[in-house]
């Protein structure tokens, strides 16, 4: 079995690449036939197969949205034996009455964390009401659930931060599909690696492929080099015209996280003492992992 690292998220370990569900929804990012053609493939059994062959490949945790659909499908794999944890992305604002009764809904399927989408919390933040989701947070908490905030812009990652949100991790897209929709600009990648680098809480990386358009080994190192040890990436993986995507996709991130790894560790072997503590000090300080909330509070924050 492959040897990926994990993150904590409040009291579970969840490994550092995640698979991602959007494929299993029929989101392509692409095309109405291309979603059509995910919709056709991804049956009940070959979502199963899939996540079996994550598991094998050291994969143990899925992000996917709490759909009717997503959540049958869970219920029947961990019932035929499957262990695979589930991160469960609330759906869009659009397909539910209200949100803490839908949560109740999500919570019976026992995710280890449940967190808000993110193009509703974008949407929120752009209306000022961002606010309104403080009480739905304590809502998941309280029901036993780690809890997440979702967004595809980096300002609004930064807001909520430095609002002090009750939350134990974020998920944040490398690229802003909210405003930029399926542009997929490379300056976006770096404006959410800075950001997610000066936030000390862990985050989830999404869109790291851009939804396939992305060299999965570049992009892959790329991530590894940008997200900071306590992060993780939540990845779309389909199957259909490449069977054995799943575990080279693990095999690529377990090796590049294997060799930031050994160069960390080699870059302090040399340091020790008082000097290892200030280089530790130096890294904290130029990466922006102080923690200071007023310091990344953004120009224009909204309040709801």
């Amino acid at each position: 079995m492959t040897k990926l690292p994990t993150i904590s998220i409040a009291s579970h370990r969840v490994t550092r690449l995640i698979i991602g569900g959007n494929p299993y929804s029929g989101i392509s990012h692409r095309s109405a036939d291309a979603s059509k053609a995910m919709e056709d493939y991804y049956t009940t059994i070959q979502i199963m197969m899939d996540l079996r062959q994550a598991e094998r490949n050291g994969i143990n945790t899925v992000l996917a949205r709490a759909d009717k659909h997503i959540m049958r499908v869970l219920n029947e794999y961990w019932n035929a034996g499957g262990t695979i944890q589930w991160i469960a992305q609330t759906p869009k604002d659009t397909e539910y009455a209200d949100l803490d009764e839908y949560v109740q809904i999500i919570e019976r399927y026992k995710p280890i964390a449940i967190y808000h989408h993110g193009g509703t919390t974008d949407k929120l933040y752009a209306e000022g009401r961002l606010d309104s989701l403080r009480e739905s947070l304590k809502y998941i908490r309280d029901l036993g659930c780690a809890v997440g905030i979702g967004t595809h812009d980096p300002q609004v990652l930064k807001y909520c931060y430095s609002e002090g949100y009750d939350v134990d991790f974020y998920v944040c897209a490398l690229y802003n599909h909210t405003t930029h929709r399926e542009l997929y600009l490379p300056n976006d990648r770096y404006a959410a690696f800075a950001t997610i680098q000066a936030i000390p809480m862990p985050i989830i990386a999404i869109k790291v492929l851009a939804a396939g358009r992305n060299e999965p080994r570049e992009a892959f190192r790329l991530a590894v080099e940008n997200i900071k040890p306590m992060d993780a990436m939540a990845v779309g993986m389909y199957t259909q015209f490449q069977p054995d995507q799943i575990r080279q996709n693990a095999l690529t991130v377990a090796k590049l996280l294997s060799e930031s790894g050994l160069e960390s560790l080699q870059n302090s072997k040399n340091i020790t003492g008082k000097a290892k503590q200030h280089a530790e000090d130096y890294r904290t300080r130029s990466h922006g992992y102080s923690g200071s909330r007023r310091s990344l509070r953004c120009d224009g924050a909204r309040r709801g």
